[in-house]
């Protein structure tokens, strides 16, 4: 019985699909990102702007909010699959142009930096090529 509940728990956690997330989610990861990390206050209003700086505090900032939002494992990396998600709002074809151009995005770490460098390194990257997709997907609802 152990045996047959393990298997359904595994089958459950990889057919798990990602949600894509709203403005609210986005709120919610920064201000936790914000405390964990104790950012200061001139800091956060440059990240309300969408301004991140090339520091410490920042590159470990963008790998706490991306790894609470589902796109970033400090393991593995990034995941193209649920950024493509996110960017496509949820009805994402993982054949189409747009999921290589994400992935062109994206290393390996094969310069073996830490998880937080290599977050600002795909970030920067992702926010350079797809900005404006992704401030408009996460724009107040009017």
């Amino acid at each position: 019985m152990k045996f047959f509940v393990a298997i359904c728990l595994l089958i459950s956690m990889a057919s798990a699909e990602y949600v894509v997330k709203n403005r609210d989610n986005m709120l919610a990861y920064r201000g936790e990102c914000v405390k964990e990390l104790s950012i200061p206050a001139d800091l956060v209003q440059k990240y309300e702007k969408w301004q991140y700086p090339n520091d410490a505090q920042t590159h470990c900032y963008i790998k706490c909010v991306f790894s609470k939002w589902g796109l970033f494992d400090v393991q593995s990396g990034f995941i193209v699959e649920n950024i493509h998600q996110q960017l496509a709002g949820g009805h994402a074809n993982h054949d189409e142009e747009l999921h290589s151009k994400i992935a062109q995005c994206l290393d390996k770490n094969e310069q073996g930096s830490n998880a937080c460098e290599w977050a600002y390194r795909g970030a920067t990257c992702l926010l350079k090529n797809f900005g404006q997709q992704i401030q408009s997907s996460l724009a107040p609802k009017v």
